[in-house]
């Protein structure tokens, strides 16, 4: 414990890994902001801010906590003993454009942006809709069904298979596969890579099957291009690029054909169901969204206040600085906790309470500055033709109290559901 760290007796004692706390985390963000907003946490070898004005201003300080070296960080937890799979996963990692600083980061985002335009999303939702009127089909074939398995752990895979141009045949595979590579971002918050993916495990062979197959889509998309996101990536990897033109290397490309559906179906498929249970809940709020369809894009930035999927990012100080009176020396981790900064009672009136006429998007769900979500406005459309589509077709939809829902909770950095058994809410 660094010298400028609470002592153990005068420290809030909370454990962010414990599963009470990971299935409803809140009380504990309440009592840390109230206490002690920046808490140095053993297990996470860091500082928690839990503020909303603490956290916000971190994340729009990238000279000061940097994504860079938080990349070689993590790189450097793998080890002999972890598996070939995972070795070879945290050799992409660095890559990643959310484990970089600028210029290197800026350079990245700049190509990457293209791809996520508001006015190209915008032309995407009458396809995301017929996506998700088809799932919303199925449902309607039964009285009751999980809203995880049936509907939003499918959705992402559909959307991004589209995105990519690859078969719907394809969508079930590449779902399997992202949901189980997702487990191997455990090593950003300490696991032992050894622990997360030994080789034979489900994570390892899903990552070992995957590679290749990006593989062969890169050959393909090199032989034969075609209008799709796929074919722009590896496109951006080019040998001839226009002058002035920034270029991808061969990594950087392969390793963002990697990290943009990994980086978007897990936040989405969790988004969707996190919301929905929100506004079962709070039923008079699922009432206001079906007597006032305009109000969907609202609902979907106040979710993302209320319960957001991705509940904290951390960083790593290049100096010694100070936050809310305490001080972090360079080298350490800070960790800006979403989920508390979104229910911060200083910047919102009820906070834990949902209203989707709130008109108020200063949340940071999907964090802000340079390293805001890149795919932030196509998991809110997703998000928005789901809520749509269901509240119209199936005005009635409720949780079903009979077979209670249930969380994950296996990390505090996401949140999501396991299970959201419903009913249509017809007899």
């Amino acid at each position: 414990m660094p010298s400028s760290a609470p002592s153990p007796s005068g420290s809030t004692a909370v454990n962010l890994f414990s599963h009470d706390v990971l299935v409803d985390p809140y009380p504990t963000y309440a009592l840390l902001r109230e206490t002690e907003p920046v808490h140095w946490d053993d297990r996470l070898n860091g500082w928690v801010l839990t503020r909303h004005s603490d956290v916000h201003a971190a994340h729009l300080d990238p000279d000061t906590f940097s994504s860079q070296r938080l990349g070689a960080m993590v790189s450097d937890r793998v080890g002999p003993d972890a598996s070939a799979e995972m070795q070879r996963f945290m050799q992409f990692a660095p890559e990643w454009m959310l484990f970089r600083d600028s210029p290197d980061h800026a350079r990245v985002r700049k190509l990457m942006n293209r791809e996520f335009r508001a006015r190209d999303i915008r032309r995407r939702g009458p396809g995301i809709r017929q996506i998700v009127a088809g799932l919303v089909d199925d449902l309607l074939e039964k009285q009751e069904f999980d809203l995880v398995a049936d509907f939003s752990y499918k959705l992402p895979g559909l959307v991004l298979a589209a995105q990519y141009g690859l078969p719907e045949s394809d969508a079930a595979l590449l779902t399997d596969w992202w949901y189980e590579i997702r487990n191997m971002q455990r090593v950003f918050l300490g696991a032992d890579p050894a622990d997360v993916a030994p080789t034979g495990s489900s994570v390892a062979n899903a990552f070992g099957e995957m590679v290749p197959y990006l593989g062969e889509l890169i050959k393909d998309r090199r032989r034969t291009p075609r209008d799709d996101l796929a074919t722009r990536v590896v496109e951006y990897a080019g040998e001839t690029p226009e002058e002035g033109e920034e270029r991808l290397s061969e990594q950087e490309m392969f390793a963002h054909l990697l990290l943009l559906p990994l980086a978007s179906f897990g936040t989405t498929m969790d988004l969707i169901g996190n919301g929905l249970l929100g506004l079962f809940d709070q039923r008079d709020q699922w009432e206001l969204l079906k007597s006032d369809p305009t109000l969907v894009f609202s609902a979907v930035e106040e979710v993302l206040r209320y319960d957001a999927s991705v509940q904290l990012t951390h960083r790593v100080a290049t100096r010694d600085t100070e936050v809310a009176g305490t001080t972090i020396r360079e080298g350490e981790l800070i960790y800006m906790v979403r989920g508390a900064a979104n229910r911060d009672p200083e910047r919102w009136t009820d906070p834990d309470c949902i209203d989707i006429t709130r008109g108020d998007s200063g949340h940071v769900g999907f964090g802000v500055g340079i390293h805001r979500c890149l795919g932030a406005g196509l998991a809110q459309q997703v998000t928005a033709a789901a809520y749509a589509e269901l509240s119209a077709r199936i005005p009635d939809l409720r949780a079903d109290t009979s077979r209670p829902h249930r969380w994950k909770a296996d990390t505090p950095q996401f949140r999501g559901l396991a299970e959201l058994p419903a009913t249509t809410g017809k007899s």
